[in-house]
């Protein structure tokens, strides 16, 4: 796990300077090593270089030396996790032509390096960066289709003059870049390529908009960024520059297949990939711990993998005492029964402002509320325990349709597809919970009269609505027929998206890699095609999940049967109507640029305006404000 940076200029020579601001920029993204490649156009210049963090072991020259007549650039921050020698340096070279930036893991790639090697190929470390290497030079940019894993990474072909560039089928790794006539950049972060270009980027008031109406800033919705100019390359695309020809394409797609199988084979199957899955993410020469919620999907990753694998894991776990979001008993209960090492504790909030404040750099967007505070203690205590590895529980929901709103959907398909038997089995319980019967006829009524109608999270002027309304593609849960089809749509492009955001930038902020062995691409594809009435059942959401994993988890956590996440009670508890951060926070937005950008009506902050609304403008005015 690591940082990456490239860059080719074809109007200056590389700035070796800001190159190593970017570096020190970059530093938690991979404590452990920095390396360096100078390269020319022409393919007649191409050297490799240390820097101050690398080891002193490392056989290259210093930075310093380089010379500064070079148009190419690629940057690495190492992480170290496989092959921890001065062999698994990168940018990593392979057969006098091809050099690498990587960021992630391919947990197969011991399966595919035993396929190379019978075709003849050989291999200098241990590492799976050098397989990816070998990987391209054998199917070119299909190798990608080969891989399990997260990634991002850029490969430069000294002998085409050409980059290669691409991003894991769901997007946990993150890759954004920034092309004009003359430059193109790349970094696993803005903050990055904005060092580089003298921090001159500008605002995108369209992207703040979309925060204003939706209430948090929907990564993956498109390709853009709340910073003008740059993009993200969207998760299983890849990108190629050649001759200034900049080309991005999709080369992978989330199939819906039906599969009609009974309930006892799809559990079969889903313990299967499940079990391969925790497999691959335990490969790592550092110790691998995991984060412990004492919900079903953390639960049954540390229960699954010690019950297979006899592991004893280091868990992580944030615990809220006297507060309703508190799941301390439950995660007592996973680490009794299994043994774990707990790291339980409770946030110290004493430097609470100072924490949003970090939160947003790293984040490089405001915060749409207290609960990525939570996962960043996690990882902080996590770091404490020099644990360099965790699971995450990450796309469970999902894959699994384990939100709430996943049941209108449920109950829609089931009404469309006349499995009339299963919806009237459940009616009872449905109804108790406000869910009526006949539903999906009202809610077929409500798509046509109101498709495309609803309220903005903040009450945005009108004179400045369209600017983002003419361009959203927003699809509420009620408007799905296909519990598979939301499933879909929610992965590539709505929640889970800003979700491995989060993850991402929490854990690497602390040096931290975390893994998912729910975003395995074959746990992914069999569970969105799996029956609705197998992952759903009435109001029990997940309930092909539970019922596998029954055996493994404790009573008390099989039996839950509300949903808490990664809550906390920061919002009501000090941005609340009299409360210790709430006249500071309204004080602050109504004298911040923000305001002043008279985007929300005026008389909309008040006494009476709920805690999380305070808590996301008072983190949108201060992302304003640090960033530009």
């Amino acid at each position: 796990m690591c940082g990456i940076f490239g860059i080719i200029d074809r109007k200056d020579k590389i700035n070796i300077t800001k190159l190593q601001e970017v570096s020190k920029i970059l530093r938690y993204r991979g404590p452990d090593d920095e390396g360096y490649l100078l390269a020319s156009p022409d393919g007649k210049s191409c050297k490799s270089y240390k820097g101050d963090m690398s080891p002193q072991s490392l056989d290259l020259p210093h930075i310093f030396c380089a010379y500064v007549g070079d148009n190419i650039a690629l940057l690495h921050r190492r992480l170290s996790i496989i092959d921890l020698s001065d062999s698994g340096h990168q940018p990593m070279g392979y057969a006098d032509r091809y050099w690498i930036t990587l960021n992630g893991e391919i947990y197969n790639y011991l399966e595919i390096k035993e396929e190379l090697l019978k075709k003849g190929y050989g291999f200098k470390s241990t590492s799976d960066t050098e397989v990816v290497l070998a990987a391209y030079s054998e199917w070119g940019e299909d190798c990608v289709r080969r891989f399990n894993g997260m990634w991002a990474f850029a490969i430069w072909d000294n002998k085409d003059n050409s980059f290669f560039l691409s991003r894991d089928r769901f997007g946990v790794k993150p890759l954004y870049y920034y092309y004009t006539n003359f430059i193109f950049i790349f970094c696993s972060e803005i903050k990055g390529i904005r060092s580089y270009l003298n921090d001159s980027l500008a605002l995108d008031v369209k992207q703040v908009l979309r925060f204003l109406d939706r209430g948090e800033f929907m990564e993956g919705e498109s390709e853009g960024s709340l910073f003008e100019g740059i993009r993200q390359l969207m998760p299983g695309h890849n990108l190629t520059l050649e001759n200034n020809n900049l080309k991005a394409y999709k080369y992978y797609d989330l199939k819906i297949v039906p599969n009609r199988n009974k309930l006892s084979d799809n559990i079969e199957m889903l313990r299967s990939l499940f079990g391969e899955s925790i497999k691959y993410r335990l490969r790592s020469d550092v110790e691998v711990g995991a984060c412990l919620s004492g919900g079903i999907d953390s639960s049954s990753i540390v229960s699954y993998a010690t019950s297979l694998y006899k592991k004893t894991f280091n868990t992580f776990s944030a615990t809220w005492p006297g507060e309703s979001m508190d799941e301390s008993f439950y995660i007592d209960k996973v680490n009794h029964k299994w043994n774990c090492v707990a790291h339980t504790f409770k946030p110290d909030l004493i430097n609470l402002l100072e924490t949003i404040d970090k939160e947003i750099w790293h984040q490089e967007m405001p915060l749409s509320g207290s609960s990525l505070l939570a996962q960043w203690f996690v990882m902080e205590q996590s770091k404490k325990a020099n644990i360099k590895v965790l699971l995450d529980g990450q796309g469970a929901d999902e894959i699994l349709a384990g939100y709430p709103h996943y049941i209108i959907t449920y109950i829609n398909d089931l009404f469309v597809h006349l499995n009339w038997r299963e919806l009237f089995a459940h009616r009872r319980e449905l109804a108790k919970k406000d869910y009526r019967i006949l539903s999906p006829v009202k809610t077929q009524l409500y798509n046509l009269m109101y498709r495309g109608k609803y309220a903005s999270f903040f009450p945005i002027r009108s004179g400045f609505i369209n600017l983002y309304r003419n361009t959203k593609k927003y699809i509420a849960p009620s408007q799905f027929n296909s519990l598979a089809e939301l499933q879909k749509y929610e992965i590539e492009k709505n929640t889970l998206l800003p979700l491995l955001h989060i993850e991402d930038r929490n854990s690497m902020a602390h040096s931290v890699e975390s893994r998912l062995p729910f975003l395995d691409y074959r746990m992914v594809e069999f569970c969105i095609n799996i029956p609705a009435e197998q992952k759903i059942q009435g109001v029990n959401t997940k309930y092909i999940l539970k019922e596998s994993m029954k055996e493994f988890l404790p009573a008390d956590v099989y039996n839950r049967k509300d949903k808490i996440g990664f809550a906390t009670p920061l919002e009501q508890r000090y941005f609340g109507p009299g409360k210790e951060f709430n006249g500071f926070a309204v004080d602050y937005i109504l004298k911040s640029e923000f305001w002043e950008m008279g985007l929300i009506n005026k008389d909309y902050l008040n006494k009476h305006t709920p805690p999380n609304k305070i808590f996301a403008l008072y983190s949108l005015a201060r992302f304003i404000n640090n960033w530009f």
